[in-house]
């Protein structure tokens, strides 16, 4: 037989009312929440559509520096510079000549005079070059003797008619030949005489030995420098100058040397009107007296030049220079920035003394960064004057 199942029983009305109400509720909640949850999102969006619009502003809000304009102030022209002092002359010595060194008349620390000598070299066989040279020349000067005497025989003949006129022209060159031979016999000795002089080494100026042998028994070939001689009474002052400050220097110019806490004056005595293409620089001497109290020539020394008369220059504070720059600040003309070379000397406090490149009225900007954007647009706050 085959199982009958009977039928769900049906829901009465009230029951159904119930599932439909319950329902009906459900779906409501779920729609009141979704609505807040796109409510939310709504508001959302608008503030970030807020926070965009003024982030937006924002950027297009250029940046504010602040300027300052320079003021006019006095300055005495003072050019600082620094260099080497070094002897008024100084030179490496060594003979003429080759051989071995028999004496040695200096050692190092010595002061020497003009002449004095220095060194000396074997001059054994200079001496047998001399004497050898002077015998040459006995022996033509005999030889004189004898053409003279035949020429003034032979002329006495030749004028009595007992011989031609070609004999006596013959004794007549014989005697220039002599002659021209004596000639070269002295000037022999004379080469001679030379070359035994330059195994003598002698200082060509007074000074002060710096380097020498410390004894004999060496060979030397002619040119080998042996001794070192400075003439430090002097000293020369090799610096150089800016471009800019060439035409503040002048021949003449007086210039402090400072070493240490001494002030020594000297004056300049030659300013080359040319500038050196490694440094950019133009070289310059000074001459500076060393006989008090004496400077160390070969020492590193700073010194300043004075070239009188006051100059009207525009003051900045020393913050108005661009950092990492060495002659640049920045101006603001017609909202824009400008990097401007200008030429200036430092004073006391460290303030920049602009000679040239810059405008009194001249907005500056008092505090510049590092990296500036030539042409980058600002705002400009009120300018006020520099300190």
């Amino acid at each position: 037989m085959t199982a009958t199942i009977p039928p769900a029983p049906k829901a009465s009305g009230p029951i159904k009312l119930l599932i439909l109400a319950s329902t009906l509720g459900f779906f409501g909640l779920l729609g009141v929440r979704v609505q807040g949850k796109m409510q939310q999102q709504a508001q959302i969006a608008k503030e970030r559509e807020v926070a965009s619009v003024k982030a937006t502003a924002a950027g297009k809000e250029l940046p504010k520096v602040q300027v300052i304009r320079a003021t006019r102030a006095s300055w005495e022209p003072v050019v600082q510079l620094e260099g080497t002092l070094m002897p008024w002359h100084e030179a490496d010595l060594g003979f003429k000549a080759s051989g071995r060194i028999a004496a040695v008349r200096v050692k190092v620390g010595d002061q020497v005079k003009s002449g004095a000598p220095l060194a000396v070299l074997d001059a054994s066989e200079a001496g047998a070059q001399i004497r050898a040279a002077q015998a040459q020349l006995k022996a033509a000067q005999a030889q004189l003797a004898l053409a003279q005497d035949n020429e003034r025989r032979t002329s006495e003949v030749v004028s009595a008619g007992a011989m031609g006129e070609a004999t006596g022209t013959q004794a007549k060159g014989q005697l220039s030949l002599v002659m021209a031979q004596v000639e070269a016999a002295k000037a022999q000795v004379a080469l001679a005489s030379v070359n035994a002089g330059n195994h003598t080494l002698t200082a060509p100026f007074a000074g002060l030995v710096t380097r020498a042998p410390t004894g004999p028994g060496a060979v030397v070939g002619a040119g080998t420098p042996l001794v070192h001689l400075q003439d430090t009474s002097r000293l020369r002052l090799s610096a150089t100058v800016g471009e800019a400050d060439v035409g503040l220097v002048q021949v003449g110019s007086e210039v402090q040397v400072l070493q240490g806490k001494r002030t020594v004056k000297g004056k300049v005595i030659a300013v080359l009107r040319s500038v050196d293409p490694a440094t950019r620089r133009v070289p310059l001497e000074a001459e500076v007296p060393n006989e008090e109290d004496p400077l160390l020539a070969g020492s590193f020394v700073r010194a300043t030049i004075r070239s009188g008369g006051a100059q009207s220059v525009l003051r900045l504070p020393a913050t108005a220079r661009r950092p990492g720059s060495q002659d640049e600040v920045v101006l603001v003309a017609g909202g824009k920035l400008q990097i401007r070379k200008v030429t200036f000397a430092l004073a006391p406090d460290g303030a920049l003394l602009v000679r040239a490149g810059l405008g009194e009225g001249d907005d500056v900007v008092a505090s510049p960064p590092a990296e500036v954007l030539a042409g980058q647009e600002v705002q400009v706050a009120a300018p006020e004057a520099a300190r």
